[in-house]
């Protein structure tokens, strides 16, 4: 009775953690996805630059350019941790993995950090 009893908790325990999950990260892509084209204006303005970590920085401090950086990395963050989780990489190199992607798909004239630190406008 007591083996069906803990095989139910960690039934339901799972399945709350796996709904969770799912809930976050459909909040997280709605987060990233309303957020896109204040970032892009902002990059667009050299306000803000993509780092060789995956993450945004504040290049000039305008306006909203700090809380939007802050809101976006922290979202950035769980995201590489999500994918460094199924993949079984580090959130880290998730995260230089996509700086480079985001790099390569940048416009031109968006402040972007080469691997060795080196900012430039593409």
């Amino acid at each position: 009775m007591m083996t069906r009893f803990l095989f139910l908790c960690l039934a339901v325990c799972t399945l709350a953690v796996a709904t969770a999950h799912a809930n976050s990260s459909a909040d997280i892509r709605r987060r990233m996805e309303q957020r896109l084209p204040q970032i892009d204006d902002l990059k667009a303005k050299g306000a803000l630059g993509e780092n060789n970590r995956g993450y945004l920085e504040v290049r000039q401090a305008t306006g909203d350019a700090a809380s939007v950086t802050s809101d976006e990395n922290r979202d950035r963050e769980a995201v590489y941790g999500m994918i460094a989780q199924q993949t079984g990489a580090s959130a880290d190199s998730v995260g230089r993995a996509r700086a480079k992607q985001i790099a390569a798909q940048s416009i031109s004239g968006v402040w972007v950090q080469r691997e060795n630190g080196e900012w430039y406008r593409k």
